[in-house]
């Protein structure tokens, strides 16, 4: 009965989870082969000379050029490399929209590169500078003042002096930017002013898409070397984050777009709703606050990574941006099951069969642990009878029931947690293939075969689906029933297979495969276990 009960808490905390991901859990997109990961030398700013925030280097280190005379107009230029395609507007001299080129939106013939910061909206931005005194550009027309195919210079000058200029550059290859923003105090008097770089992120569409569900999206930082995430829902009183920040992001699925400003320039990160609204996020990264004498300059540097959630991608910029790709409380699980995945690809060359290949291995690991289990559960299956005289004898005294089952159960050598305890070790694996499954880029847009032309999605037809509450179901039927809680046991024999088909109809097919495959295994070990037990002892 213990061990009955056990189990059933298992198996209804494991609905639990996946009910609660399925209804309340974040996004997906999906997936191409990446492009080749940028050095680390090309990810580096490209400054010529490292300053601290309070350093004033003299006005002629940092002036790029002369001004045009002629007044500001609103304009666009497009950087390109071998991997991204930026869009920068002198509108407050932002990044309005990025392109990856090896990355397309839909995984079948006629698919477009995907597309980050383009929500219908238009109120995505990345790069905004606000200056918190009141000489501020805001979202001021800056001028053009230098433009290549991969490097763009933007300025704007205010009263009493002020300007500032706001340089981008990106390398030959990779995801990320550099960028300079260089204040000036071209004027008589001295100025103090604190700089804040700013990004804004529409994430209405995703909580819209019914994929998007399965995995994060929203803002996400690093502070103090941890990873935090923020639920669109809780920005409404806004959150402000103080200590060592490392980088603030915005999170889509299996994308993401990140500013990496130098170790220790920035000391806090504000993060709320943009103009009150529910689903749009702004994040602030503020700088300190700077004196800045007649004719001096300060000069703040960041990356800009917007790209895939890889970890080879992610890894070159430093900062611990890798800590970005998170598979939740069973993370350092998750991290080698995945690399396991990704060596099992490149001998295959196909992730559905590495997924199968990966389950096969997990199971034979597990496979003393699970035999052990189903031992145990046929054991306590045997002593079912006795075990009831001894309640129908002992009554209400549980005191002496204790002590008689005890007696039972060593005379037997039976534990009556020796059916559960199996389980429970084999379950931080089990939610960790299950988020690297659910969230990992590796598998957008990868196809198995057949109908399955992409991993990241759900089985078109449901086949996989039905086929695994099948084997669900049959793996319940060959499960040893102690007797005890009979009607519980029928309703979990019937009703989680149905429950688990149902949920399973949308998830994506790769994590659906694992499953299925998993059920199989499991049901070949214990109709193998039942033919052990059936033979009779030597003579």
């Amino acid at each position: 009965m213990e061990t009955k009960r056990t189990l059933l808490a298992v198996v209804l905390s494991m609905a639990v989870l996946v009910l609660f991901q399925y209804f309340f859990a974040p996004p997906p997109p999906k997936k191409g082969e990446p492009p080749a990961k940028p050095s680390a030398q090309e990810t580096q700013p490209s400054a010529p000379e490292v300053r601290t925030p309070t350093q004033v280097p003299a006005a002629t280190d940092t002036a790029p050029a002369a001004l045009p005379a002629a007044p500001a107009k609103v304009e666009t230029r497009v950087l390109e490399n071998r991997d991204l395609r930026v869009v920068i507007s002198s509108l407050g001299a932002a990044i309005r929209g990025v392109e990856l080129k090896g990355y397309l939106d839909k995984g079948e013939k006629g698919g477009r590169p995907v597309s980050l910061l383009t929500s219908p909206s238009g109120l995505d931005r990345v790069g905004l500078v606000r200056l918190a005194g009141r000489n501020q550009p805001g979202e001021t027309v800056f001028r053009v003042v230098d433009a290549t195919d991969r490097r763009v210079v933007l300025a704007w000058e205010g009263g009493n002096g002020l300007r500032v200029v706001q340089t981008y550059e990106l390398p030959p290859e990779g995801f990320a930017l550099n960028v300079r923003v260089d204040v000036e105090n071209l004027g008589t008097a001295p100025l103090s002013d604190r700089l804040a770089w700013t990004m804004v992120r529409d994430f209405t569409a995703a909580t819209k898409d019914k994929m998007s569900r399965y995995n994060f999206h929203g803002p996400a930082y690093l502070k103090d070397g941890e990873y935090e995430e923020l639920k669109l829902k809780k920005l409404e009183d806004g959150v402000t984050a103080a200590g060592r920040i490392g980088w603030a992001a915005f999170v889509d699925g299996y994308f993401l777009v990140a500013a990496l400003p130098r170790e220790g320039q920035v000391q806090e990160l504000r993060v709320g709703r943009f103009q009150g609204r529910e689903n749009v996020a702004v994040a602030e990264l503020r700088f300190p606050a700077t004196d800045i004498p007649p004719g001096g300059s300060v000069r703040q540097e960041l990356r800009v990574f917007a790209g895939p959630k890889l970890r080879e991608a992610l890894a070159p910029l430093g900062s611990d941006l890798t800590k970005v790709v998170h598979y939740g409380f069973f993370h350092p699980v998750a991290v080698p099951l995945l690399w396991f995945l990704k060596a099992i690809y490149r001998v295959t060359g196909n992730y559905g069969v590495a997924i199968i290949v990966l389950t096969v291995l997990v199971k034979l690991i597990f496979w003393p642990l699970s035999a052990k289990s189903y031992r145990s559960m046929q054991k306590m299956k045997e002593i079912q009878p006795k075990l009831q005289r001894i309640k129908e004898k002992c009554g209400d005294d549980k005191e002496r029931l204790n002590r008689e089952m005890m007696q039972l159960y060593k005379t037997h050598k039976v534990n009556p947690m020796g059916g559960c305890l199996p389980m429970l070790v084999q379950i931080p694996v089990f939610f960790a293939l299950y988020r690297v499954l659910l969230g990992s880029i590796e598998l957008r847009h990868a196809p198995f075969f057949w109908w399955i032309q992409d991993l990241s999605a759900k089985d078109p037809y449901y086949i996989t689906p039905l086929l695994m509450g099948a084997t669900m179901f049959l793996q319940q039927k060959l499960t040893p029933a102690t007797g005890a809680n009979e009607g519980q046991m029928k309703m979990m024999m019937y009703g989680m297979p149905v429950v688990f088909t149902f949920l399973f109809l949308n998830f994506p097919s790769g994590l659906v495969l694992y499953w299925l495959v998993n059920n199989v295994l499991s049901v070949a070990q214990q109709a193998w276990m039942m033919r052990e037990t059936r033979k009779p002892a030597p003579a």
